[in-house]
């Protein structure tokens, strides 16, 4: 009985699935792969499994190759082959951009319920199609323009950034991970202070600095106060778009090698906890703060009541600890699990 190897290392898993360019060399080359191991005595469906090719996509691929040869194994179109068309007249087109001319500011809900009261019968969904592609062919400006705006909002870019959009589904397991920042307003008087504040959505340790500004070079400070006031290291850090998160609060982040997060536009509720954290901030403590208004006179009440919260005020999340004992409580629980490792 001749025994025989399933399939060379450099033959396993294959990037046969690929939509770049080469995808047609890459299935030629998995077919190849197939014949030579059945050439040399194995099954066709061991092979298929040890490349991990389905047999149903190994037969269509060989029949497109024996009917048109290498050419015919390059990825076919996904386009459909009825595609949707625009079923309004140009005389809905006319009513609809008549009137947004008329009402720049309104959105496609309230053309849509005006437009109807003079017979134009239009679903909302076309009155916005109308509306976006009378946008992209430079017949009307956005309603942004409205508010004083001259250029066009453009979507930032994170091509070479240290900076990285914020993923859906992207969530904190362990202290330190996606430590949520944000700053907020406060004014009275006629003065405004700005306060930045970072919350571990885990443990609900908080960080906070006030300032007169919210720019740059402040947030950059504040990442400094934020690190060293963290009891656990910062792994990555989630922030809004901002500017005050950008230039030197972005290379400041570099530099300390913490990945950076930005959500997206118009998303507060992804960074709630922080957000909760100010409303709270509010309540504790703003409300209750009748001292001066200035740095040099708030810094100290804040620090006390930074104190308060991490190691004396209960959290619900907690199931009423407060963050210092959420912390030493898992350290308690995972000191055995390393001594227990480090002995076996």
């Amino acid at each position: 009985m001749r025994l025989l190897h399933a399939c060379p290392p450099s033959c396993k898993r294959l990037p046969i699935d690929a939509d770049t360019g080469g995808t047609a060399e890459r299935r030629l080359r998995a077919l190849e792969l197939v014949d030579q191991m059945v050439a040399g005595g194995m099954r066709r469906l061991d092979a298929l499994k040890a490349i991990g090719l389905p047999r149903s996509t190994y037969y269509d691929w060989r029949g497109a190759f024996q009917r048109g040869g290498a050419k015919a194994l390059k990825p076919r179109s996904t386009r459909p082959r009825t595609v949707r068309r625009r079923r309004w007249t140009d005389a809905d087109d006319q009513a609809v951009l008549k009137l947004r001319g008329k009402r720049p500011h309104m959105g496609k809900a309230k053309l849509q319920a005006m437009l109807a009261k003079d017979g134009v019968r239009l679903s909302v969904s076309t009155v916005g199609r109308i509306i976006s592609r009378a946008i992209a062919d430079g017949r009307i400006q956005p309603a942004s323009f409205c508010e004083g705006r001259i250029k066009p909002k453009r979507r930032r870019r994170f091509d070479g950034a240290w900076a990285d959009r914020w993923e859906y589904g992207d969530k904190a397991q362990a202290p330190g991970e996606l430590v949520q920042v944000d700053h907020m307003t406060y004014s009275r008087d006629g003065r405004t202070l700005k306060e930045f504040r970072a919350v571990c959505p885990v443990s609900k340790f908080m960080a906070t600095r006030v300032f007169s500004r919210a720019t740059a070079n402040n947030a950059k400070r504040f990442l400094a106060a934020m690190v060293e006031a963290m009891p656990f290291p910062v792994a990555s850090i989630q922030v809004d778009g901002g500017s005050e998160f950008m230039a030197d609060f972005e290379q400041a982040c570099e530099d300390r090698r913490i990945p950076l997060r930005v959500l997206p536009p118009r998303r507060p509720q992804w960074n709630g906890c922080v957000e909760r954290a100010n409303r709270s901030a509010r309540i504790e403590f703003w409300s209750l703060y009748d001292g001066p208004l200035t740095v040099a006179d708030i810094a100290p009440r804040l620090a006390e009541h930074e104190f308060f919260h991490n190691y004396q005020r209960p959290h619900w999340a907690l199931d009423c600890r407060t963050p210092n004992e959420y912390l030493v409580e898992i350290e308690e629980h995972a000191c055995p699990e390393s001594q227990s490792s480090e002995r076996s």
